[in-house]
């Protein structure tokens, strides 16, 4: 049955009243309130405090910040702040520029020069420099969108210090023995800590008070109280105490507050060494794996084995971000992986009590210690902070040192080293250069272990006496080897740690080193074995010979193309195809292919590609 309207709706758009004009906003137009998801303020800039600046000038920057800086990360604009007030002191300390149109080419320049001798008297060695990279992206906002505020003739150059890549000093690294030193630290408190936290949970599950007759259960009758109390978390001292439980009592029987909390929830100690851990297995950036997210595992997709951490780069939210990950096999003890799912279920009692934006993250805290007279109780969970992280690395060397002064004492035969002082920043030179070691020299796998973009970034993290030794070396080798070969006359005095071999690789070309050796003389296949496309010391022959392999080679890969899943033709075969295709075959003529194609149709096909 159907049922007329009594009136029709009114599908027009309703047009807001213009506000009267008494209404303000509460906040100065140069101010800028950056929030979060949640509509909560996370950040605040007052570009009027830049009295440094012209009026005109500073409505342009601010306009620029927010346009520019709404997509990045806190931290990331904290640094962006930092520049455009630098810029404030130069226009105050310049006394040129008084309106925005007087910001040209002469004043960029004389804004350089300032900068080089800011740098050079009390800056940070390369602060300059990040300074001026930092406010180009504003200036050139600026001149898309305000075309006509600034100079007309504004340059602005790309790389105005552009000797301080060269001049740039070598990264420090840590030596292979601290690095081992440093994990088996770390696995020690690991085990200590998941042992503890998983006795504290299986206590507070008890549907009743331990009884008292049985021996040992002291303790447990001390964490089930506890229990009761926090509601499964460890509360404050003051809420201890008021339920007649001294802080006294804890340190005398049971180790103190810190020590009982760890029976509850994640602490700031059991956190440092799952954070060391996965930070060297992963040479992730420090202040990118303390913002990693809980479900940065990923199934690998060829190998049931394996599994795939994930997680995202901060310093890339001004662009298109590229992941960053590798990829461990669960099956050994102490993965990432396996640390990062002990992480998931020591910081699960806490999630709830996060702020919403940060409930996603892995790394936790939960602070424990009360207030003062001039500070309030500070009970409130959140991402590690640097400082905090800081003093708890600390904390944790002092441990591991008396630990290992112990085993040095009981075991004077075998001596353990003791850690030096250092910082996560040092992690991922040090495991980029024992992987570019490893593997002979190839800075593509330092490359594809970073998750650079170029390889230029990679070799700063590389750069120093010993690498660049090897480099040397490696090509001394090389170019013996391809003379060698190429005048026939073999090798008569073959690389101390190659061995004198040749084999038929696959697509039909020799190799004339399959087997390598490493320092202690171990022979093994090289790791490039199979993959010679990618081996920085392949040669190939400009002749229709050659030609006709590397063609039978492509109509291989593209045959397989069309017949296999086309995920598993990108993660195994598209790499040697696009090398082969963009590369390689580029360099031979094009009078040598119709030869080379009636030598590829007489060859022996090439086995399938599954």
């Amino acid at each position: 049955m159907a049922v007329r309207r009594s009136r029709a709706i009114d599908r027009r758009f309703a047009v807001p009243a213009a506000p009267p004009e008494t209404s303000f906003s509460p906040l100065a137009t140069n101010t800028i309130i950056f929030v979060d998801a949640w509509g909560k303020p996370e950040q605040r800039f007052d570009f009027d405090r830049l009295d440094g600046l012209p009026v005109d000038l500073r409505a342009l920057l601010a306009d620029a910040f927010r346009g520019h800086c709404a997509a990045q990360t806190p931290a990331t604009r904290r640094t962006t702040w930092v520049a455009v007030r630098r810029f404030a002191r130069f226009v105050a300390d310049d006394g040129i520029i008084s309106e925005a149109a007087d910001v040209d080419t002469a004043a960029i320049g004389r804004y350089v020069l300032w900068l080089k001798k800011e740098g050079a008297s009390r800056a940070p060695h390369g602060a300059h420099a990040i300074a001026f990279d930092v406010l180009r992206p504003l200036l050139l906002w600026c001149q898309r969108n305000r075309p006509d505020a600034l100079a007309a003739d504004l340059v602005i150059p790309w790389n105005a210090f552009s000797g301080r890549r060269s001049s740039q000093q070598p990264r420090r690294r840590l030596p292979t023995g601290q690095i081992k030193a440093i994990l088996r630290a770390c696995y020690e408190e690991i085990d200590e800590a998941w042992a503890r936290f998983q006795h504290g949970q299986e206590v507070i599950r008890h549907p009743e008070l331990p009884p008292k007759t049985l021996r040992g259960q002291g303790l447990d009758r001390w964490l089930w109280r506890i229990g009761c109390i926090g509601g499964g978390l460890m509360p404050d001292r003051a809420v201890l105490e008021a339920n007649g439980i001294k802080s006294a009592t804890l340190v005398k029987f049971w180790g103190g507050y810190r020590t009982m909390t760890q029976y509850f929830q994640i602490t700031t100690d059991t956190l440092v060494p799952f954070f060391l851990a996965i930070a060297i297995q992963t040479a992730a950036n420090p202040d990118a794996l303390r913002h990693i997210h809980r479900d940065c595992l990923v199934p690998h997709p060829l190998d049931e084995h394996r599994v795939i951490v994930d997680w995202t780069k901060a310093r890339t939210g001004g662009r298109l971000q590229k992941a960053q990950r590798r990829s461990f096999d669960r099956r050994r003890r102490y993965a990432a992986p396996n640390l990062i799912e002990k992480m998931l279920i020591l910081t699960a009692p806490i999630v709830a009590t996060a702020p919403p934006s940060e409930q996603d993250r892995l790394f936790l805290t939960r602070s424990i210690y009360p207030g003062t007279s001039r500070r309030p109780i500070r009970n409130r969970t959140e991402v590690i902070d640097h400082s905090v992280l800081r003093r708890a690395i600390l904390r944790f060397t002092k441990r591991a040192n008396v630990r290992i002064e112990a085993w040095n004492a009981a075991h004077p035969d075998k001596p353990r080293e003791a850690i030096a002082n250092f910082a996560p920043a040092l992690f991922r030179g040090t495991v980029a250069t024992e992987h570019y070691r490893a593997s002979g020299g190839d800075v593509l796998v330092a490359q594809s272990l970073l998750n650079h973009a170029s390889v230029a970034t990679t070799e700063t993290y590389l750069k120093s006496e010993e690498t660049t030794r090897f480099q040397r070396q490696t090509i001394a080798r090389l170019q013996e080897m391809m003379i060698a070969w190429v005048g026939g006359s073999g090798r008569a005095e073959p690389a101390p740690y190659v061995a004198t071999a040749r084999a038929t690789a696959p697509f039909g070309h020799d190799c004339l080193a399959p087997l390598v050796s490493d320092d202690g003389g171990n022979t093994r296949v090289c790791p490039r074995f199979g993959g010679c496309l990618s081996c920085p010391g392949l040669v190939i022959p400009i002749d229709a010979e050659h030609l006709a392999r590397v063609l039978a080679a492509i109509d291989r890969f593209e045959q397989a193309r069309d017949r296999l899943d086309p995920r598993r033709w990108n993660l195994l075969y598209a790499p040697s195809w696009r090398i082969l295709t963009l590369d390689i075959l580029p360099d031979f003529p094009s009078e040598l292919h119709e030869a080379a194609r009636q030598i590829a149709a007489s060859m022996p096909p090439l086995p399938e590609l599954e």
